[in-house]
């Protein structure tokens, strides 16, 4: 395995000469040599907390979030069956960057796609070498026709799959998927000149800059890169009262409204769900609140804007019913749990039934995440909450 290599004087220059000048280029950046240290020190965690690409795809797969990565699980069990197989015969760079790869994969689903590719070409080239030599003196003309016929079989499959589902219309490029940007959205503010400061969810921050900068400024953007921003930004989404207690002074206002006013935001567009399938407890909060007024919903935001003089004529024109937004969650989550696996939607749904008063539907929701993630021991407290509550709504 640790075999002594010699290389040309003209190959090491080379070699040590682009990696002198890869590190010199690299000290340019403007975090100086903490570019390296970004993906192993703890003072940048914060980076890629709650992100959903960073997040391990065992931990996607055990909160049945998403289901098991096949390619992946494939991949990361036929490595070291071939590692201990050819029995120190396989290069020992080649194994080393497998092994490195599927820790970061590991730890973080994004590095499943450099992790792929190069297991594919590393165990391709292993499995032939194998077999290479398990077939060596043994294959007949017998066995030699029948991996041609093998072979033959799977080039002509592959060549129909494509040929049936492969797009060979090329790349087009384009601004923007309805499905994952709020272009509707965006064009409405447009449309209606709608003023004021935007308190938005972070996914759409990077396209409403580059649709409104600089008549408007979000209050977060896709970067994700600031930690106090993105801490008042989930005291707000999440609605929260008080960082200190569970329960709120009398004669204070809760801590997501005090953050509201501090940053001047009159204007809030905020996504249905996140990555996972749960809605901001701020989405849930806003239809009741008589300061906000809903003017805009489709299936991936909605837009509420606070209720002052600079925003009567919008509102008089487009405030829409509070149910018109529970309605779209419902539809979407309800939609979206057919799938079996996820809890996420159906205790979103349970949320959106008990703002709107359906107790026994909101029961019924979180009954059916239990079954999906059994044990789980918030889940269990919102059944018996809204059991007791609808019983002594029936006693009333």
């Amino acid at each position: 395995l640790f075999k002594k290599v010699e290389y040309p004087k003209n190959r090491l220059a080379l070699f040590y000469g682009i990696t002198t000048l890869s590190l010199a280029f690299s000290y340019i950046n403007p975090t100086g040599w903490d570019a390296f240290l970004i993906a192993l020190s703890p003072k940048y965690a914060f980076l890629q907390k709650d992100v959903q690409e960073y997040a391990s795809p065992f931990f996607h797969y055990l909160n049945k979030l998403q289901g098991i990565n096949t390619g992946y699980a494939v991949l990361a069990c036929l490595f070291p069956i071939l590692l201990i197989i050819r029995n120190k015969k396989m290069d020992l760079a080649q194994a080393i960057l497998v092994a490195g790869l599927f820790i970061m994969a590991a730890k973080s689903s994004r590095f499943i796609a450099f992790f792929g590719p190069v297991a594919v070409m590393v165990t391709g080239k292993e499995t032939n070498i194998l077999l290479q030599d398990l077939l060596k003196n043994r294959a007949t003309k017998r066995i030699q026709k029948a991996g041609a016929s093998v072979f033959i079989l799977f080039l002509l499959s592959i060549t129909v799959f494509f040929l049936a589902y492969g797009n060979f219309r090329g790349i087009n490029f384009g601004v923007a998927k309805n499905r994952t940007v709020p272009v509707q959205a965006v064009d409405f503010m447009e449309r209606n000149r709608l003023p004021g400061n935007i308190y938005n969810s972070p996914a759409f921050g990077g396209y409403i800059t580059w649709r409104a900068y600089p008549d408007r400024m979000t209050f977060i953007d896709t970067r994700w890169i600031n930690s106090t921003v993105q801490f008042e930004w989930r005291w707000i989404n999440d609605a929260l009262d008080s960082i200190y207690s569970e329960e709120l002074h009398e004669g204070r206002q809760p801590l997501w409204r005090r953050l509201l006013d501090h940053y001047n935001i009159n204007l809030i567009m905020i996504n249905l769900m996140d990555a996972y399938g749960t809605a901001p407890e701020l989405l849930l909060k806003l239809p009741e609140d008589r300061q906000w007024a809903l003017v805009y919903a489709d299936s991936i935001c909605a837009i509420f804007v606070r209720n002052v003089p600079a925003y009567e004529h919008i509102i008089e024109q487009f405030e829409q019913p509070k149910e018109n937004i529970y309605n779209i969650i419902i539809a979407e989550s309800a939609y979206k749990s057919v799938y079996k696996q996820n809890p996420n939607y159906l205790i979103t749904l349970g949320k959106t039934f008990y703002a709107m008063g359906r107790l026994e539907d909101a029961v019924t929701a979180y009954r059916y995440a239990s079954k999906r993630m059994p044990g789980n021991l918030w889940i269990k407290k919102k059944v018996d909450e809204t059991e007791a509550e609808l019983k002594q709504k029936n006693e009333d």
